[in-house]
């Protein structure tokens, strides 16, 4: 079930990147500081899904968040949208950048109502997840770890590579958090 998961994440993250620039040759690699409001407009709702979980982590990482709060998550997406709506040419990293400076922009955690704290996330509960939990949470890992190294782009190549490390690692390590071995298969 696991693998199902992975591979249509996957594939999400592929129909994803043929709305993007990509470079290289065997491997696809999205700048996410280059997708425009106008891009993230046109996607359709799982590619937005998945974009807005990736660029989640990713500024989660930056202001010091290991959670999420899935009511805020939402209301932030809204004002995305409405934001990008006027604003197409804009970078959404740049509109996302400005927003996660003001307050309020992540949510308060100890009002949040659907609170996931993603560093508790152990294997057994990940592998279990459905599909839309676990599409939401990899897109998010991948964000945040890639904001800690200071990287804008998501490389599909090494981004299919490592969701099968995690996956094998965590079949044999139900317990282990998947942040934890994130770190330690990751590449």
């Amino acid at each position: 079930m696991a693998n199902l998961s992975i591979r249509k994440f996957v594939w999400v993250l592929g129909l994803l990147a043929t709305m993007m620039p990509a470079t290289g040759h065997a491997q696809v690699v999205i700048n996410m500081s280059r997708v425009t409001c106008a891009d993230y407009l046109a996607m359709n709702q799982e590619q937005a899904n998945v974009f807005g979980a990736w660029v989640g982590g990713f500024f989660n990482q930056k202001t010091g968040y290991t959670w999420i709060d899935l009511d805020a998550q939402r209301r932030n997406v809204a004002n995305l949208r409405a934001w990008c709506g006027t604003n197409p040419r804009e970078s959404v990293m740049t509109g996302l950048a400005r927003a996660a400076a003001s307050p309020g922009f992540q949510g308060d955690p100890n009002r949040a109502v659907v609170k996931v704290e993603m560093g508790q996330i152990t294997c057994r509960e990940f592998i279990n997840y459905s599909f839309d939990k676990s599409e939401a949470i990899g897109a998010w890992m991948s964000g945040y770890w890639n904001a800690q190294r200071n990287l804008e782009t998501l490389d599909i190549t090494r981004y299919k590579a490592n969701a099968k490390r995690v996956s094998n690692y965590c079949k044999g390590h139900p317990k282990q958090t998947v942040m934890a071995t994130i770190q330690r298969v990751a590449r």
